[in-house]
């Protein structure tokens, strides 16, 4: 069978490059890839969590650790010059968003010792209220300390779906978007109640991969 050919952007050879040079123990790499991480960080955390610069830098640290551990042990690899992840598949979107995944689940992990950081105002939690879920129990119920993985696999399903879940929910839980925004940006769905519907699918299937692929690393 014919190997299919998979054409890469100028972005995506440029992050190949770096979590290649990663995986390589490259010195200079190994400082590009922070600084590229660093700079959208320190541009986007605001909308991803509520923390002091203090609080956002010891998050970023954690976040780009544990990114650079997934990148040894090929969580997160290159193959033909194409970055890939769960499933040995292409990532559906940048490095940045999987890198950002990580950081919102470091800040979950923060919040749940320093209770008094927690933002009960933000969008998502907002919604989650809505949902029917108590407030009070938000942190308990996005962040284990027992399962911290959990953030690396969901920022990991959330990379390799269809590239409008992908979109929605990036802007939803990380840029904590509301949905007459998403919807303002995004004008192949016709309504405000189609966007929720979309958003109610793709978080029913992240949670289900979340909660099979949890299950079975639990079994090995």
């Amino acid at each position: 069978m014919a190997k299919t050919i998979l054409f890469r952007t100028r972005l995506q050879e440029k992050e190949a490059r770096l979590v290649e040079g990663m995986a390589d123990r490259r010195r200079r790499t190994q400082y590009e890839l922070y600084a590229y991480c660093a700079d959208y960080f320190w541009n986007n955390y605001r909308g991803v969590f509520f923390a002091d610069d203090q609080v956002a830098a010891e998050i970023l640290q954690n976040a780009f650790i544990a990114f650079w551990e997934n990148i040894e042990r090929r969580s997160i690899y290159v193959e033909d010059g194409i970055v890939m992840g769960k499933d040995n598949k292409p990532l559906s979107s940048s490095i940045l968003t999987y890198f950002m995944g990580i950081a919102r689940y470091k800040y979950l992990e923060y919040v749940k010792g320093n209770i008094f950081c927690h933002n009960p105002e933000s969008e998502s939690e907002r919604m989650t209220r809505e949902e029917g879920i108590d407030p009070n129990k938000y942190i308990d119920n996005v962040y284990d300390p027992d399962e911290s993985e959990i953030g690396e696999i969901v920022a990991d399903i959330i990379s390799q779906m269809s590239p409008q879940c992908n979109r929605i929910l990036t802007k939803f839980y990380y840029e904590e978007q509301k949905l007459e925004a998403i919807l303002e940006d995004m004008p192949t769905i016709a309504s405000y109640d189609a966007l929720k519907t979309k958003k109610n699918k793709c978080l029913k299937t992240l949670r289900e991969s979340a909660t099979e692929i949890h299950q079975r690393k639990l079994n090995a």
